[in-house]
């Protein structure tokens, strides 16, 4: 069970509602003298000075106030900092010594999750209780705490905090770029395009990329507004290249990448993948894999997988939503 003591001399205090138990009797009670007035007055004089007696009564009797133990909080989620990050840590030195897609990395996996939904819970339970805790008011590793539980916690729990930390921000709670890095994680798992370019996803090697990113050309411009530094800049870490897009080349285009193969599960080179009309859209690398840009449109009206030696696949791409979409593709012979 997780608790939170208020014994720090800093607290700040905020209203809490509650009612006494006995305050209807107390109501029954003072409403009868007046009730009794009612033939010598008038029924709506007196009712109108019964609520407005009954209104005050009720404003002064509002017990005080919990206090916010900030200091108490800071220290919690300092604490679940250090468990979010050190198995990272961990599992990014298992992935450079036996490779991204390795047994011991993917069991690796499994620990960081099972970790991550028990600091979701704590955090969580903060957030629900206090509200976002004012940055200005706990510690800064506490606040990069709050931010990045709920980055890594599940798909559910992002959407629901995602409008939490907007009004935090836009409270001066929290730093904005954290409201651009969740949006953007949102954004990705819902297979659509991210706006702040704060998000990598991985190539079918297992490298690096940028994960596709809507107006291109403004970039810099929403990541300056959110408090981030240029893309270029932010991107020298990865091993990626980067241009400056003179143009938006996904506007009106949906980014689907997969692996094309046999019925043996092998990859296969050179398929080419084309539009109903005959246009090429692209063709499977050495290793069966492919990535191309194509019209939600033409995508409706089916792409054409064709290989000599093999049947030719009509591909029908049905989900409404997406704009960055997986796939596998079989061919027979």
């Amino acid at each position: 069970m997780y608790t939170i003591e208020c014994k720090s001399k800093d607290s700040v205090t905020v209203p809490q509602s509650c009612s006494g138990p006995g305050s209807a009797t107390l109501y029954f009670k003072l409403a009868i003298p007046y009730l009794l007035l009612i033939p010598a007055f008038g029924e709506r004089y007196i009712m109108r000075l019964f609520w407005i007696l009954l209104f005050l009564l009720f404003y002064k009797a509002t017990p005080g106030q919990t206090p916010i133990p900030y200091d108490r909080i800071s220290t919690v989620l300092e604490d679940i900092l250090v468990k979010d990050q050190a198995p990272r840590d961990t599992l990014n030195a298992l992935a450079a010594k036996y490779g991204a897609y390795a047994d011991t990395v993917a069991r690796y996996w499994k620990y960081i999750n099972k970790t991550d939904s028990v600091n979701t819970l704590q955090v969580t339970r903060i957030i629900d209780q206090y509200g976002w805790p004012d940055q200005r008011l706990i510690s800064t590793e506490a606040s990069k705490a709050l931010w990045l539980v709920v980055q890594h916690g599940d798909s559910l729990t992002r959407e629901k905090y995602l409008p939490v930390l907007k009004r935090a921000a836009e409270e001066g709670k929290a730093p904005k770029m954290y409201v651009a890095y969740l949006y953007d994680r949102v954004q990705m798992f819902r297979e659509r395009f991210q706006l702040y370019g704060t998000q990598m996803g991985g190539d079918y090697e297992g490298n690096p990329v940028l994960w596709p990113v809507r107006a291109m050309p403004k970039l810099d411009a929403r990541r300056k507004a959110m408090g981030l530094p240029p893309i270029k800049e932010a991107l020298k870490q990865y091993p990626v290249s980067w241009s400056d897009p003179v143009c938006d080349s996904l506007a009106g285009k949906i980014v689907f990448y997969g692996l094309v193969s046999n019925l043996q599960g092998h990859g296969l080179p050179g398929i080419s993948i084309c539009e109903r009309n005959g246009k090429l859209a692209g063709k499977t690398n050495e290793r069966g894999y492919f990535r191309i840009l194509a019209s939600r449109r033409a995508l409706r009206r089916g792409l054409l997988f064709k290989a000599a030696g093999y049947r030719t696949f009509v591909y029908h791409f049905r989900n409404k939503a997406a704009e960055v979409f997986f796939d596998t593709v079989s061919l027979t012979k």
